[in-house]
């Protein structure tokens, strides 16, 4: 992840709304896993990459957690498969 600073060292509301996303997506990965015991945290970490990354692109980012916790979660309720894996 590139850090964004100013002439001063002081982080920019770029790179702050950024920590601030990577929070959330920690604290999602930890309620999913919660639920979600026998699926590796690996695994886990990887999915919710796949659907964060669709989202990269986007000029607001205040639902992205909500979007991606959803879509992990559909993906995991699915019949066992590939991640599910240990």
């Amino acid at each position: 992840m590139k850090v964004e600073e100013n002439a001063m060292n002081t982080p920019t509301l770029d790179t702050m709304a950024t920590e601030q996303l990577d929070l959330h997506f920690t604290e999602l990965e930890d309620r999913v896993s919660h639920d979600y015991a026998d699926v590796t945290r690996s695994v886990l970490h990887d999915l919710v990459e796949r659907e964060r990354s669709r989202f990269a692109g986007a000029r607001i980012h205040a639902f992205v957690p909500i979007l991606v916790e959803r879509a992990v979660r559909t993906s995991l309720a699915s019949p066992p498969g590939k991640h599910r894996r240990r």
